[in-house]
């Protein structure tokens, strides 16, 4: 067994046909990550027309990502992105603010880079 922990934890709130999604990405994600959070989120949203998700994630912790998993990111990322409407990443700059932009310029989906939760949680409001 490894002491290195990492993973997905995930939180889903509905209000209506509006979703609040968090998650706290924590050390290096793996292809295993995505195949237990992705049947999460993908029942969260069964039964609900046209549902807007706004997303607070954490990656804050986040040390790296698998080939794999960054496949299976973009994969979710293309079937349910109509879906999210705002995206707040909370971050330690650098790489990760650049991504948020890159993610920014090709999805559907409004992100935005924060370094401080509390004015994520504000903007996504």
């Amino acid at each position: 067994m490894s002491d290195v922990i990492h993973g997905i934890s995930i939180g889903i709130e509905r209000n209506g046909d509006d979703f609040y999604l968090a998650f706290k990405a924590v050390g290096s994600l793996s292809h295993a990550d995505y195949q237990r959070m992705t049947p999460l989120l993908e029942s969260a949203l069964i039964g609900i027309r046209e549902p807007e998700v706004f997303v607070l994630a954490d990656i804050t912790e986040l040390e790296g990502i698998s080939l794999h998993a960054a496949w299976d990111d973009l994969k979710l990322g293309f079937k349910h992105g109509k879906e999210f409407k705002k995206v707040a990443i909370v971050g330690r700059g650098g790489l990760q603010q650049w991504m948020t932009r890159v993610a920014d310029w090709f999805t559907p989906d409004e992100f935005k880079f924060f370094e401080d939760k509390q004015q994520a949680l504000d903007w996504l409001t």
